[in-house]
């Protein structure tokens, strides 16, 4: 920033006029919008929409309109509940089989086309990977609307 002291020539009085160099001031808030612009695409990929609706019911549903789809994710397998049925997924390979929750999945989405809905249970000391890679078997089984509730849940 640039100041400059004028003599404006009347009598003992010197008068104060500065000029301000503005430039690099816009030049920075010029970078700086520019960088917020560029990085805010950035928090909408990076988004689960998650929403925990098994604690209440919602307003004129009730129990038996309801088909309950659930996955509850233990440290040793999936255990896929649909209505009262449940099926185990045990691990294969040391590793928990995704790739047969999937297929699990789609085949109750086949069964059920209406249902978009679906509750993952999880124990505790599941690794929050676990449930992200949970959580993108299911939406790309068809079940956009996700819950994440706890297995000891009542």
């Amino acid at each position: 920033m640039a100041i400059s002291l004028g003599d404006s020539g009347k009598g003992r009085r010197k008068a104060v006029d500065a000029d301000l160099n503005l430039v690099p001031y816009i030049d920075l808030l010029t970078c700086m919008v520019a960088f917020l612009l560029i990085t805010s695409i950035w928090t909408q990929l990076a988004r689960l929409e998650v929403a925990q609706k098994g604690q209440g019911q919602q307003e004129g549903e009730s129990v038996s309109d309801h088909l309950r789809i659930a996955v509850l994710v233990s440290a040793d397998s999936f255990n896929l509940i649909v209505k009262d049925d449940q099926k185990p997924i045990p691990k294969r390979g040391g590793a928990l089989d995704y790739a047969r929750l999937v297929d699990e999945l789609k085949a109750v989405k086949q069964a059920h086309p209406d249902s978009t809905d679906l509750q993952i249970l999880s124990e505790d000391g599941i690794v929050f990977d676990t449930l992200v890679h949970t959580m993108d078997a299911a939406m790309s089984a068809g079940f956009p609307e996700l819950s994440l509730l706890d297995a000891r849940s009542p």
